[in-house]
């Protein structure tokens, strides 16, 4: 862990339970020693001091307030047609680790409708992948009903499909890149977006590897 997050860090005196007090149990934390905190709404990192451990928590204190210099952001951003929410689950953390700056969810005509996208889980996933690769923000998530909501939103986006120009010819600093579900894109969506990018890969990708594979293909 690079860090821990408390959405109170910066109060003289917190209180830590649940997982991030499991995870300094494991690390067989000792009144006196000293734990660094962020809490996302601040450029500042928060050291405390462990002062009391109780049964299913601990007691800290704050003994240092450091201003750290903000992380270069990507303003790179991604969209997913909603497939499996536990599909989703597993690519949240590369993508966070990566730097993605936003990716928006889209109920396209291939999504099954009767997936339901649980922000608060997805949020704590992002948190502990913070935690662990030091990123001092938490990738943006959004929701959009249908495709025509999400082209009101974003006039510049690009279908990842099997074909079209290639992946690079588009700056990823004026475009939004949409990948399908399974199956792709229907006629009818491919019809109202002219923009089109293919994948360099041999064979047929899933939606998850091929978001990644976007978003490798410019961030790293």
């Amino acid at each position: 862990m690079q860090f821990l997050y408390h959405l109170k860090s910066g109060d003289e005196i917190i209180e830590v339970n649940n997982e991030s007090f499991l995870h300094l149990k494991a690390r067989r934390i000792k009144i006196g020693d000293k734990i660094i905190f962020r809490n996302f709404n601040d450029s500042y990192v928060y050291t405390y001091e462990c002062i009391e451990i109780l049964r299913r928590s601990c007691i800290l204190q704050l003994k240092e307030k450091k201003e750290k210099k903000s992380q270069k952001q990507t303003n790179f951003h991604l969209a997913l047609a909603v497939i499996e929410p536990k599909n989703i689950e597993k690519i949240l953390p590369f993508l966070n680790e990566l730097g993605v700056f936003k990716l928006s969810f889209v109920y396209m005509d291939f999504s099954q409708k009767n997936f339901k996208l649980d922000f608060t889980r997805m949020e704590k996933i992002l948190i502990e992948s913070s935690q662990q690769c030091g990123r001092d923000t938490l990738l943006k998530l959004e929701l959009f009903e249908n495709f025509q909501l999400f082209q009101k939103a974003y006039k510049n986006i690009v279908l990842v499909d099997f074909e079209g120009e290639d992946l690079s010819s588009f700056d990823p600093k004026d475009h939004v890149f949409l990948v399908g579900s399974e199956g792709g894109f229907s006629e009818n969506e491919r019809k109202k977006c002219t923009k089109k990018a293919r994948l360099q890969a041999p064979f047929i990708l899933k939606a998850q590897t091929a978001i990644i594979g976007v978003a490798s293909k410019f961030i790293i």
